[in-house]
């Protein structure tokens, strides 16, 4: 919960077990206890005094916190009492001054100078005296932008202030007070985007940069680069940051670690840098962000430079245009990462642009290195052009007393609907024809196309059954006042959304037991895999042994469990630690997966004959003809005819 660095120690504190802890951690050493003052129960910020000694902000607990069981509470009629506590070099306890007012937000950042303290949270900068009481408060709300402070840094009698906002692609601006908090802030502009603020000599500001680590007098355009983050191939996003003899310490407040950036003596080892471009849907997720700093730590021998691209108004990167500029200029990356949120095409596909992985890959990958079915879906033609790392399994689940098992044909399903009886909607009223087809165009570009071939198949019984089915069974658009029992809902089988599954579709549909449905098709149902990310190889990669060692890190990184892991192994751990209780959620409470629950997971799986495809265009012709046959404009032969002539023309030009 607080930390800062005298010196060149650190010291750091927060919640364990027994309570509230403070530790100094000097180089090299072992941690040694700090005494805090009686009845701390919570930590929130520290600071260093001007002689070697530091004060505390300490008290009671906030109105929200993380516990030292990473379990989020609530405080529903916080105290409020806090306290600054000094202590001299020596982390002995000389003084403790009650603050007068009541808080009770969770401060992140304390700042002494010679006639008070400056407090810090995300939405409240406080100024308070040597007495302890308020003399100035300056109060952020603005919902519409989502604003909020990050970090701040007194310097010759103003006090400064990183502040950030949740809207996407904004830029982190620091704002200038003066001493009193008597006016509104200066916004000043920087050399480059920062991420944190610290302080650095006494008359400018250590900035934790987009670029590195550089130094600056405040507002002026002219910085001195300490670090540049491409050295290494990493970059950090701390909130606050100190220069030591070494190196640089880094801390964000509520994180698990503290980082820190140490010189050592002798000449740094030469690597090779391999570019990698990564094409997204969106702005790069902070996990596959860290994957690739972690891959750079991990060796000496290489060292990956990424560029992400996008075409989204809301992510951050580079335009998808240049990088095709560059490819036909013949400047090809070395590598891709290729990532979707869903329902979105990234706009560059593996096929297009990767080599075939399987000789890179060698012998130990095989079809078990993947999920049940996913092999054979990604190497159909032959060759594989994109290492998955992460998968949805995208399928519909019905109660298993009208479902009795997956393999229901059209037919089938409006019998069960006949069935099932008053009280029951085939799918939940705010699931339009056109939104429910939309939510499906990923599987029907997947069943119904080979676009690697340059083909499609339209003009099928199944798809016109599929649009039949969307027409007949979608809803009206309407949101009910009482949750529906649905005879299908859209259902994900990540080992996330299977916790305590058996009990949320008895919640579901009134009654236990459920089955994996899928999507209607002609010979029965079928579910499908929406590949969420990949790793590709370009074949001009001027380092084969580079990418087959990122290769292998990325596969074998835990990333998370939402989606899920490509790979059988991390898939297996994961639903390993669910089924055994070790799961749990922000809130603390335990996700756990049943072993039946898990092997219906497993046998869906295996099931798989559909790997869903995203393309915009594609996306477009399905969606502009389908709502023509869903507003009774042409039959659904007719529409399936138009979508035919249209996608085979598009496929057969992409392909040429």
């Amino acid at each position: 919960a607080a930390g800062t660095v005298i010196g060149n120690t650190l010291l750091l504190g927060g919640l364990e077990s027994g309570g509230a802890a403070l530790y100094a951690c000097p180089p090299g050493e072992d941690a040694s206890p700090v005494p805090l003052p009686s009845g701390t129960e919570y930590l929130y910020a520290l600071c260093a005094d001007d002689a070697g000694g530091f004060w505390l902000l300490c008290g009671s607990y906030p109105a929200a916190y993380i516990d030292a069981n990473d379990v989020f509470q609530f405080v529903s009629e916080p105290a409020g009492k806090l306290a600054l506590a000094h202590y001299d070099a020596a982390y002995a306890l000389q003084e403790t001054i009650l603050l007068q007012a009541v808080y009770t937000e969770r401060f992140t950042q304390l700042a002494a100078t010679e006639d008070g303290f400056y407090l810090l949270s995300r939405d409240t900068l406080a100024r308070v005296d040597k007495t302890g009481a308020e003399t100035a408060r300056v109060f952020r709300d603005h919902p519409e932008t989502g604003e909020f402070f990050t970090s701040m840094q007194p310097l010759d009698g103003s006090v400064y202030v990183l502040a950030d906002t949740m809207l996407v692609g904004s830029v982190p601006e620091l704002w200038r007070y003066d001493g009193a908090l008597a006016s509104e802030p200066e916004v000043l502009l920087n050399a480059a985007q920062a991420a944190g603020i610290g302080p650095y000599d006494g008359t400018q500001l250590l900035f934790n940069g987009q670029d590195g680590i550089y130094a600056a007098v405040p507002g002026s355009e002219d910085g001195k680069l300490l670090f540049s983050w491409k050295e290494l191939g990493i970059e950090s996003s701390a909130e606050q940051l100190w220069q030591v003899e070494d190196g640089f310490v880094f801390y964000s407040p509520g994180e698990d670690t503290v980082e820190s950036l140490r010189r050592q003596p002798g000449p740094a080892p030469a690597r090779t840098e391999l570019t990698l471009a990564v094409i997204t849907t969106d702005s790069l997720l902070y996990e596959y962000g860290q994957m690739l700093r972690d891959f750079n730590l991990s060796q000496t021998e290489w060292v990956i430079d990424y560029t992400v691209y996008t075409d989204s108004d809301y992510g951050d990167g580079e335009p998808l245009d240049l990088l095709r500029t560059q490819l036909i200029a013949g400047q090809s990356p070395d590598l891709y990462l290729f990532c979707t949120s869903g329902y979105a095409d990234p706009g560059l596909h593996p096929e297009d642009v990767c080599a075939d992985l399987l000789p890179l890959l060698g012998e130990d990958f095989t079809a078990d290195s993947l999920l049940p079915g996913l092999y054979g879906l990604l190497t159909a033609d032959g060759a594989l052009y994109q290492l998955p790392l992460e998968v949805y399994v995208d399928t519909m689940i019905g109660p298993s007393r009208l479902f009795p098992s997956a393999g229901m044909t059209l037919e089938e399903l409006d019998a069960a609907r006949v069935e099932a009886g008053d009280g029951w909607v085939p799918i939940e009223s705010w699931n339009t024809p056109q939104n429910l087809f939309g939510l499906c165009t990923g599987f029907c570009i997947g069943a119904y196309t080979d676009r690697a071939a340059g083909t499609c198949d339209f003009q099928t019984q199944g798809f016109y059954g599929f649009l039949t089915w969307c027409k007949t069974w979608g809803g009206d658009g309407s949101i009910a006042e009482q949750p529906e029992k649905a005879l299908l809902r859209i259902a994900a089988a990540t080992p996330s959304a299977l916790a305590n599954r058996s009990e949320n579709t008895k919640t579901w549909f009134g009654e236990p037991g459920y089955t994996y449905v899928g999507f209607p098709s002609p010979n029965g149902t079928c579910s499908a895999y929406d590949l969420r990310s990949a790793l590709g190889v370009s074949p001009q990669c001027r380092d084969t042994d580079g990418a087959k060692a990122l290769l292998d890190y990325c596969f074998s990184y835990p990333i998370g469990d939402m989606p899920s892991p490509a790979s059988r192994r991390l898939y297996d751990a994961l639903m390993e630690e669910y089924m055994s209780g070790q799961r749990k959620n922000f809130l603390g409470d335990v996700q756990r997966i049943s072993r039946e629950d898990a092997q219906k997971a497993y046998d869906l799986m295996a099931s798989i004959t559909v790997l869903e495809g995203f393309d915009s265009a594609l996306d477009d012709i399905l969606s502009e003809e389908a709502a023509v046959f869903f507003a009774d404009g042409c039959t659904a032969e007719e529409a399936a005819a138009k979508i035919q002539s249209r996608a085979s023309i598009y496929l057969l030009e992409r392909k040429g």
